[in-house]
């Protein structure tokens, strides 16, 4: 009975009213739907930010030497919630390690928990020690997020900083690359041969007091003017040394190629010493050789004032033919004329004479004369020479009257002549009588 009393008959409460507060009812529900909805809206951006995180999870490769310039890969990751646009990698200096080209890498957006390769070119000097180098790195980016009241926006965010390593590890590798010789072609019975060795450090790592000894053996011997040990104080990284030695060939070395035996000793990066065996070869090319035969003049015997002309037999005894042999005789001041004579080829085991017209001045005093005889000739495009040498007698006058006088013939004459008219007179005298 108490609440039938309380309780409005609905016929009390019009029908008009009633629709009225129900309206009003669902207005208020809206609006608060609206309310919660524009403030999650505006909260949203300080909850993207604290997820929104740009790094750096991987680098590729990390490893370095001394000198590299190397391609490195940067994997960058926005480990957050939020995305992120206009996003700038700034690369600060570095000590030793440095990038070549930007300093500023850009990406113009990352989305949420997404991830871009990016590419970038490192430098690490010469003469970087072995260890561990950081490049620090400034990173900015704005968040992008959408906003009720004017749709989509970018918010710049605080910058932060990155700090990627490589790890710097140093070599040293030193070998032979080249082998040089002066004159291009090397011959037996030769002397002081230079052999130039070219010693590269193709590593990235410096070699200090690095020497180099040669073990020549026959018919390769050390050259009295020369040495066959060299020494450096250091070879630079991807650098070269050439050390230079001198040696002579004996005589009667055959044609062919020699090995000879090298030891490279040096001290590396990390103190240790290193010794290396190698070795180079060294060809013997085939070569004209000549002998010189018996001299021969016209006269035989020649005295002071002579005018006489000189044959000399010139063979080649080598290995291979001569071209185009020219032969200049080289003789004492007293020997005048014409000292040169063009051969032109001459085949192995062929022989030609040089001429030359010369006369032996009245001064010239008896004696065994030692001459040269220089023979030029051409082997492809080298000019190639030899000097062999031969005696030349110049009698006295009365060592020559024992072979071939110029006085004894008339003074004979004339006394065979004296010794005829006295028998004949003294005959048809008697007669006479």
């Amino acid at each position: 009975m108490k609440e039938e009393r309380n309780k409005l008959p609905e016929s009390a409460v019009p029908a008009g009213i009633r629709w009225d507060i129900m309206y009003a009812m669902r207005q208020i529900i809206l609006l608060i739907a609206i309310l919660i909805f524009v403030t999650a809206a505006l909260v949203a951006p300080s909850s993207a930010a604290t997820n929104a995180n740009i790094v750096i999870t991987e680098v590729t490769p990390t490893e370095l030497s001394p000198g590299d310039i190397k391609e490195i890969t940067l994997t960058v990751k926005n480990q957050g919630g939020g995305d992120a646009r206009h996003i700038t990698l700034n690369f600060q200096n570095s000590d030793h390690i440095s990038l070549i080209g930007s300093s500023t890498v850009y990406i113009s957006s990352l989305n949420a928990w997404c991830s871009k390769e990016i590419p970038i070119t490192i430098k690490a000097e010469d003469e970087i020690t072995e260890g561990a180098y950081a490049i620090p790195i400034r990173v900015t980016f704005g968040l992008y997020y959408f906003n009720a009241s004017v749709g989509y926006v970018t918010t710049p965010m605080p910058s932060t900083n990155i700090t990627i390593v490589f790890n710097v590890e140093g070599t040293t590798t030193l070998d032979v690359v080249d082998v040089s010789t002066d004159p291009l072609e090397l011959r037996e019975d030769s002397e002081n041969n230079n052999i130039t060795v070219l010693i590269e450090n193709s590593g990235s790592g410096k070699a200090r007091s690095v020497s180099l000894r040669m073990d020549p053996h026959s018919p390769f011997v050390e050259a009295y003017s020369g040495s066959t040990s060299g020494f450096t104080e250091e070879i630079e990284a991807r650098s070269s040394h050439s050390f230079v030695f001198a040696l002579d060939i004996e005589d009667g070395a055959e044609e062919g190629s020699y090995t000879i035996p090298l030891t490279i000793e040096y001290i590396g990066e990390d103190a240790h010493k290193f010794s290396l065996k190698k070795s180079i070869t060294l060809k013997i090319s085939p070569q004209a050789d000549f002998l010189v035969g018996e001299v021969t003049t016209e006269p035989a015997v020649i005295t002071r004032g002579t005018t006489f002309r000189m044959n000399v037999p010139v063979k080649n005894i080598g290995n291979k033919d001569a071209k185009s042999v020219k032969v200049i005789l080289k003789t004492k001041s007293y020997f005048t004329g014409a000292k040169t004579d063009y051969l032109g080829d001459i085949e192995v085991g062929s022989e030609k004479i040089a001429t030359f017209e010369l006369e032996a001045d009245r001064d010239t005093i008896p004696d065994n004369y030692e001459n040269d005889l220089k023979l030029i000739w051409t082997d492809g495009d080298e000019r190639l020479e030899t000097i062999k040498s031969f005696r030349l007698v110049v009698a006295s006058e009365e060592r020559a009257g024992e072979s071939l006088n110029p006085g004894f013939i008339p003074l004979a004459g004339i006394g065979f002549l004296v010794a005829s008219l006295t028998g004949a007179f003294v005959y048809f005298k008697k007669k006479k009588g």
